[in-house]
C-alpha cells in the first residue's frame, strides 16, 4: 500500500527553460556553454555544484575560467537561474490536495543558487514557503548525493523513515526513474504529460 510520494522538482513541478539560459550566457560571451551544461550532460563542475563540493563563489569563478569572460557574480547568478520558470499554480494546487491523503516529499538534484532562488519565488507567488507543501524537502548539494544513484534514495528513505515499498517516486528523468526502481520503490516516468493529469488511483492498483 502506497503512504508516501517523493516528487521531483525540475520538469515535474516547475518547468526548466535550458534554451533561455543558454542564450543568456551566450550573450555573455560564453559561446559553447552547451558544451559544459546541457539537459543531457554536465561538465564536473555543475555535478561539484550539485553536490554541494563547491561554494556558489568558487562556482562563479569557474564559470569565469572556463568561459573566459570576467563576468560579474551577479551576472552568472541570474544567467544561472533562467532555467527555472515560475511554479504553476495548478501544480501546486494538485500537491496541496495529494498531500491531505499521502505524505509527500521532495527531492531534487539542484543546488544553493537554484534553492535560493526557487524558494524566494513560491514564497512571492503564493506567500507561503515551499517546505510547507511536503513533509520535507531533500537536496542534492545539502545530502551530497544526487540522483540517479541508489544510494542516494536510500539516504533520503532513511533520513524520511518510510519504507521504498509504501513509496511511489514521481521523476520525468528515465535515468533517475531506473535508480529508484533499484532500491524498491514504485515510480512513475512523467512524460509527456503534466503533473496535475497523473492518476493516481490507478498508480496505486
Amino acid at each position: 500500500m502506497i503512504k508516501n510520494i517523493i516528487f521531483d522538482l525540475g520538469g515535474v513541478i516547475i518547468d526548466l527553460s535550458f534554451d533561455k539560459m543558454t542564450t543568456r550566457f551566450e550573450e555573455l560571451g560564453f559561446h559553447d556553454f552547451k558544451q559544459y551544461f546541457s539537459a543531457k550532460q554536465q561538465n564536473i563542475t555543475f555535478e561539484a555544484l550539485e553536490l554541494g563540493k563547491i561554494s556558489s563563489e568558487q562556482f562563479y569563478e569557474s564559470i569565469r575560467q572556463i568561459s573566459g569572460e570576467q563576468l560579474k557574480d551577479e551576472e552568472i547568478e541570474e544567467a544561472w537561474n533562467l532555467i527555472l520558470n515560475p511554479f504553476v499554480a495548478e501544480r501546486m494546487k494538485f500537491l496541496e490536495k495529494v498531500a491531505s491523503k499521502f505524505q509527500i516529499y521532495l527531492f531534487s538534484n539542484t543546488n544553493a543558487i537554484h534553492a535560493k532562488k526557487f524558494e524566494e519565488d513560491c514564497l512571492d507567488q503564493f506567500g507561503k514557503p515551499l517546505c510547507s507543501y511536503f513533509s520535507d524537502l531533500y537536496y542534492s548539494h545539502l545530502l551530497h548525493q544526487r540522483k540517479p544513484n541508489p544510494e542516494a534514495f536510500e539516504t533520503v528513505l532513511k533520513q524520511a523513515n518510510i519504507k521504498a515499498e509504501e513509496t511511489l517516486f514521481v521523476d520525468d528523468n528515465w535515468e533517475n526513474i531506473q535508480g529508484a526502481k533499484l532500491v524498491g520503490l514504485r515510480t512513475h516516468h512523467l512524460l509527456n504529460e503534466d503533473l496535475c493529469s497523473i492518476d493516481l488511483i490507478k498508480l496505486m492498483q
